[in-house]
């Protein structure tokens, strides 16, 4: 039944009793995320979820669930390092969408390959300069930083875009002290199709990087937040005996290590049994 608006000055209203409240503190509050996603990411927001939607706070909002906020930043479906690149004048105009004054404990920065490109220290200057936030991290940073905490040095790669980006990727990899056993690619350049590659595919993509790789591999990291790796993650180590991390398990293990939270590990890899 549709309300007839003209009808209701001629009704009287209730009588509104003013209750009181009080402000939460900061003690009180729960943990404060933020994830700056890609415009294009089809991906990322449901596998943060499902990695760190059951954590909750210690230090802060001791027994909450955090709180994520997102933002969407604008870039091309084309992945190139120009396009990619191109998100670095784009910053402002995306953190500036996050509610005016908030603080966070942590944000992240949804994009493997342009954190390379635009350089990791540089996206959280960017970000710094423009929130109120104790940590940032992106999902290149949480990587490294996962592959160190498995005590991993020879690595399967396994990205879907072209070989320049990749390569770079590999580069500085092996400048973390990182050998890389075997690589592969989809050899797809446009973020809305890998997005929708199946999951089957990434896992027989990792029968391949093992089948093919030069030296026995101690972890296998799958780059890009856009691939759907949540749900196979505990499936591929379960066969093959070693760590599989993907930018997404990555990005969300840092975020929860630098918010404190407190995750259980249950189906979500062998980076979180991590202490």
């Amino acid at each position: 039944m549709t309300a007839n608006v003209t009808t209701f000055k001629d009704r009287t209203p209730p009588e509104f009793t003013h209750v009181p409240f009080r402000v939460a503190s900061a003690a009180e509050t729960a943990v404060q995320m933020g994830l700056v996603t890609l415009e294009t990411d089809l991906t990322i927001e449901t596998e943060l979820r499902h990695f760190i939607g059951d954590a909750v706070g210690t230090d802060v909002g001791n027994g909450q669930p955090p709180t994520i906020l997102h933002s969407r930043i604008a870039c091309d479906d084309q992945v190139t390092v120009e396009n990619l690149t191109a998100m670095k004048e784009r910053f402002a105009d995306a953190l500036a969408l996050f509610p005016p004054g908030y603080h966070f404990d942590v944000i992240g920065y949804g994009c493997t390959s342009a954190s390379l490109l635009i350089g990791e220290d540089t996206v959280q200057a960017i970000v710094k300069s423009h929130v109120d936030v104790d940590h940032v991290t992106t999902p290149l940073t949480g990587a490294r930083r996962a592959l160190k905490a498995v005590g991993a040095r020879n690595i399967g790669y396994l990205a879907p875009y072209i070989s320049e980006i990749s390569e770079k990727m590999c580069f500085l990899l092996e400048d973390d002290g990182f050998e890389i056993g075997a690589a592969a690619t989809f050899g797809e350049g446009r973020d809305s199709i890998v997005g929708c590659i199946h999951p089957q595919s990434i896992l027989d993509a990792i029968d391949a990087i093992i089948s093919s790789a030069t030296i026995p591999l101690d972890a296998i990291f799958i780059s890009c937040t856009s691939l759907k790796c949540a749900l196979i993650i505990a499936i591929a180590e379960a066969q093959y005996g070693i760590p599989v991390i993907s930018s997404n398990s990555a990005i969300a293990w840092d975020m929860a290590r630098l918010a404190r939270l407190a995750m259980p590990a249950n189906e979500k890899g062998l980076l979180f049994q991590q202490d």
